[in-house]
This record gives C-alpha cells, structure tokens and sequence, in this order.
C-alpha cells in the first residue's frame, strides 16, 4: 500500500505498532459502545444490504500515533485498510491479507460480484491521528456512521481481518482502555458455506447451503459454532436462525443491485 496524496511525508516510519491500535465500536460517535458491546453487530451480509447486516454502525476507530505516542494527523484515509486477498489461494490469491474472504468477480461473475481487497477509512485521520473503518461504508464528512458503500461486498469469513496503517500492521484492543493485543479483528457473515474453491458462482450468497448450517447447528458445539452465533450469545439458537433467514438467497444482485 503506497502513501496516497494528502498522508504527510515520512508518516510511515512515525507509525508506532505498539501505541497505535484500533478498537471495535457501535452505535454514536460521541457516546460508542466498546468491546462486545459493539462486536454483537459484527456480521455481515454478501449483499451489504443493512437491516440485521453490519447494523448499528459497526465499525473500528483507529488510533495512529508516534513513537512518542503523539497522534499522527493527516493520513489519508485509502492508507487505512483492512486488507483482504480478495480469494483463497486455491483460486489463486495471496498475499498478506485475510485468506478466505472471498470478494472477487473471477469466480463470481454470476451475478458480478465486486473485487475488494482494502476496506479503507472513512476519513484521513484528525488531528488526535482518529478514524473510523465503518465497515459497511460511510460519508467522509460524517466518519463513524453507516452510510452504504455498494462496492463493499463479500462472503464468507476469517479467523483475523487484519488491519494496516501505510504499511504497519495494527494491533486490536477490547476496549479503548484494554492492551495492545486483547482483540483480533473478525467479521461474521450470512454466508458461511461454499465459495472458498474453483466452483464458479458458489461464493457471496446466501444459499440453501447456508440455511441448512444454521438450521442442524441449532444447540450443537461445532468448528463452526463460533461463525453461526450471529448474535454472540454464546451458543446457536432460533434467534441466530431468524437473523439468518431475513437473508436467504441474498447475493451480489439481490436484494440490491448495486
């Protein structure tokens, strides 16, 4: 990731990995909710599509400082990224971002699925070195609430979403007060089954498949379960189930095109 117009000259050596980290949040700006407060909202449909998907503004605040722990102003906001590959490296990609998310129209042309690789900040970060990721995208002038980025579209999930700033991989915390390395980056999505191989059109839909998973994962302790609690309950129940159905047969096209 090259520096953009706009990130200050020699900001990326200025990036300290450990007092820079990002934090998960929902709901206002002014007063967010933290820790799993926030991270209950953290799933996503491959549509994009609002409602129960990514809700409540979801998103991370970002916090750029230093070695001298002094915020970093001025970066742009396409050099704060979380980096996907786009695909799985069965299909052919690689590289330092998430693996098995799958956002790529080489094998999901059918409908066309954008191809993304940086889900980038709303803003460039202020003069306290502070931006959002809203991850289901948001108005540079209003950073931190959802406003829908129809290009942002992807399946399946990853065991870390990892999230970089020019260049220098960030650390999570819980909580604004927790530790550096206290939380990893992960999204949950609608779509948990297929995709992750050579068949065209299987990814970034929400398909009988799906239904199917959620359905005999109901009061079941699987790899999986985790995936599946879409409300982070603790355990997979009918509520996850009933998140999950609103979204039956959604795809890159439907129920919105773009």
């Amino acid at each position: 990731m090259g520096a953009c117009l706009g990130t200050p000259p020699g900001a990326h050596a200025q990036v300290s990995s450990s007092l820079s980290f990002y934090v998960p949040q929902s709901g206002t700006v002014a007063t967010p909710a933290e820790g799993t407060s926030a991270t209950r909202f953290f799933r996503a449909c491959p549509n994009n599509d609002a409602g129960g998907s990514l809700p409540n503004n979801a998103r991370i605040k970002v916090v750029l400082r230093n070695s001298s722990g002094v915020g970093i102003a001025g970066v742009a906001a396409a050099d704060v990224c979380i980096l996907f590959n786009g695909g799985t490296s069965l299909q052919g990609f690689s590289g330092s971002g998430a693996d098995s998310v799958i956002a790529n129209s080489t094998f999901n042309p059918d409908p066309l699925c954008p191809n993304v690789t940086c889900i980038h900040a709303d803003a460039a970060t202020d003069v306290n070195g502070v931006t959002y990721i809203t991850f289901a995208g948001a108005d540079p002038l209003n950073p931190g609430v959802t406003l829908r980025d129809p290009t942002r579209k992807w399946g399946h999930y990853d065991s870390e979403l990892p999230v970089y700033a020019l260049g220098t991989q960030l650390s999570g915390r819980l909580t604004s007060a927790s530790a550096n390395g206290t939380y990893t980056l992960r999204i949950k999505n609608f779509d948990v089954v297929d995709g992750l191989d050579l068949d065209l059109n299987a990814g970034e839909a929400v398909t009988i498949a799906d239904l199917d998973c959620w359905a005999y994962g109901i009061g079941v302790s699987s790899p999986v379960s985790y995936w599946l609690d879409l409300d982070s309950s603790g355990s997979v129940t009918a509520a996850d189930f009933n998140l999950m159905n609103v979204h039956f047969n959604h795809d890159c096209d439907t129920p919105n095109n773009p």
